[in-house]
């Protein structure tokens, strides 16, 4: 109970740092130093510019989609035979989670109830480095006019933290770079301000999964998941 209560204080106060006058000054800071130090370099390097033209392009969610796939299927295999089925509805548990934050907390309390959103860096500052003034053949993704909260970011951390907490190792370790560098390539092309992950999608993140993972709720959620497939999934898993 102490842990849980100490990480929604955290979370509470993080995500109030981003709108009191003082500490949001800071965060303001925060973010247009880095988005200067990550965005600059696109100007007079071409190679950066397609790799993260790339990075953003619709088809790379396709191809992160199948990744983390690739990760749930290799925490499979690599848990003991008798214990798959268990796994694989701890899985299954992560990925309705991350769906059901992004829904509920992004997207219908954060904007349709609270009304939050923001412009991105390429919308608000005349030196940004706009990739679709330098590469005409790629459709990119480079601003928002509700970057805050990320729902990218949010699904990244949702996978990686998820993850982590259930498979742990080498592979909990992979996941959470992997989480990381999916949060890159919007903030680098200015899509997203770094606050709108740190603050936006990591108070959601932690507030997500205290909520389910240091209550009741993902340990019945997952015996029920369990207890519904198991006639239904491949004979490994068994």
């Amino acid at each position: 109970m102490r842990r849980f209560l100490f990480l929604n204080c955290a979370g509470a106060l993080l995500f109030a740092s981003f709108f009191i006058p003082y500490t949001s000054e800071i965060w303001r800071s925060i973010d247009l130093t880095f988005f200067q130090w990550t965005n600059a370099p696109l100007k007079h390097n071409h190679f950066l510019r397609v790799f993260w033209a790339l990075a953003n392009h619709s088809i790379a969610d396709w191809i992160e989609d199948v990744c983390i796939l690739g990760f749930y299927l290799a925490a499979i295999v690599k848990t003991p035979k008798g214990l798959r089925m268990r796994r694989a509805a701890q899985l299954v548990f992560c990925a309705l989670l991350a769906a059901a934050t992004i829904l509920l907390i992004n997207r219908f309390i954060c904007r349709d109830c609270l009304h939050l959103r923001r412009h991105s860096p390429t919308l608000q500052l005349d030196n940004a480095v706009y990739l679709s003034d330098y590469l005409t053949w790629i459709s990119v993704k480079v601003d928002s006019n509700k970057s805050f909260p990320g729902d990218h970011a949010t699904t990244a951390l949702m996978f990686a933290c998820s993850y982590a907490y259930f498979v742990r190792g080498r592979l909990a370790l992979l996941a959470l770079l992997y989480g990381a560098f999916l949060c890159l390539p919007r903030l680098i092309v200015g899509a997203h301000w770094l606050s709108d992950l740190v603050v936006g999608s990591g108070c959601i993140v932690l507030f997500s999964l205290t909520w389910a993972f240091l209550t009741p709720f993902a340990d019945r959620c997952i015996a029920r998941i369990e207890k519904g497939f198991r006639h239904f999934l491949p004979q490994f898993l068994k």
